[in-house]
């Protein structure tokens, strides 16, 4: 892909407000899933929640690998794998037997968790978050480098207590080499954006930062990248593979588009910590301010062209992750957007991939 083509995904974060059901929340994401592939979107992200409304998909990879079966170009992402809440050898078996389903079609998105109801629901000190983080992704990148994990720290140790063995040998093994991708979720911190920019990994950016503010934070990505020894050519190819979220919907014209996605998004953004977890801040906002911090981009196939065109030339990003279904649209409002954006949007975007 060309560094100056915009690519698309899809984010599915399963809400279940009080007008649907859990059956129908993850039946509604598998569809859009695989509609997505056949209109030729290049990313599918989930997200990881448990014991929340908000988010009811508890382990990414088990959604993602009945969606490998059902698709077969697009990528599979999670977004994210909360590393700290999991045993780093199942996260590294589970992924790879995932990248093998899907024929190496896996983009491992990775964060550290932040709600306290979750760290308690498994029992795990969220003053050990970041520790558990890094161990947990020091693990799994062993594994997948060299195939074989021996590994003691404060919080794993692989193998345990025995005398079977004193290493584990990971299979199978992922079918990308050296591994699969790594994408740092970032909800507004500069502080992640600068460890991705070290490590040499890619992004997705919250929702929060206005369109003068995502370029100010490519600039800081690309410099300190630069200052970490990278070469502009991997920072370019990096800033290229990395994203923003928006909430986006394409209907008939602005107004229609407008009162179409308003409740479900609302009723999302009704919840005071929901509105810093996909990076949108903590104070309480209107509809229209959104609208207006250019948060979420909606109005008729020709609007949203515009927008987007706009946004690639303001921010420098290489590509969208369309928030379509927020806060549980009705299905068939957003498959037909979806729908409206591969065939009516994307034709008309100088810089998008075909």
């Amino acid at each position: 892909m060309s560094h100056d083509q915009l690519h698309f995904g899809i984010f599915c974060l399963t809400n279940v407000p009080d007008w649907t059901t859990e059956r129908e929340a993850v039946h509604k994401n598998l569809e859009q899933i695989r509609l997505a592939d056949e209109l030729g979107f290049e990313e599918a992200w989930v997200a990881e929640h448990n014991a929340r409304q908000y988010g009811i998909i508890s382990s990414s990879q088990v959604l993602l690998a009945a969606c490998a079966g059902t698709t077969q170009n697009i990528r599979l992402g999670s977004g994210v794998t909360r590393l700290p809440m999991n045993h780093p050898l199942k996260l590294a078996e589970d992924f790879s037997l995932l990248d093998v389903i899907s024929d190496g079609r896996l983009n491992f998105g990775i964060g550290k968790a932040y709600d306290l109801l979750e760290f308690q629901a498994y029992d795990i000190d969220p003053d050990e978050r970041d520790e558990r983080y890094q161990e947990t992704f020091d693990i799994i990148m062993e594994g997948w480098r060299t195939g074989k994990i021996s590994y003691k720290g404060k919080h794993f140790q692989v193998p345990g207590r025995g005398e079977q063995a004193t290493e584990i040998q990971l299979m199978p093994m992922p079918l990308q080499k050296p591994h699969p991708p790594v994408f740092v979720m970032v909800s507004q911190t500069e502080a992640s954006l600068r460890a991705a920019a070290r490590q040499g990994f890619a992004f997705v950016m919250g929702q929060l930062p206005t369109w003068e503010d995502m370029a100010r934070l490519v600039g800081i990505y690309r410099e300190e990248a630069r200052d970490a020894g990278r070469s502009y050519d991997e920072i370019d190819e990096l800033v290229a593979r990395s994203s923003q979220l928006k909430a986006i919907h394409v209907s008939d014209d602005r107004a229609t588009a407008a009162q179409e996605y308003e409740q479900g998004l609302m009723w999302y953004l009704s919840i005071l910590s929901n509105r810093a977890k996909v990076g949108l801040g903590l104070n309480e906002l209107s509809f229209q301010d959104y609208l207006d911090k250019g948060a979420i981009i909606l109005g008729s196939s020709d609007d949203v062209a515009q927008q987007l065109e706009d946004y690639k030339l303001v921010t420098g990003i290489g590509g969208l992750v369309g928030w379509f279904d927020a806060g549980s649209q009705p299905q068939q409002q957003v498959l037909r957007s979806m729908t409206k954006f591969a065939r009516e949007v994307r034709p008309q975007l100088t810089g998008a991939a075909s």
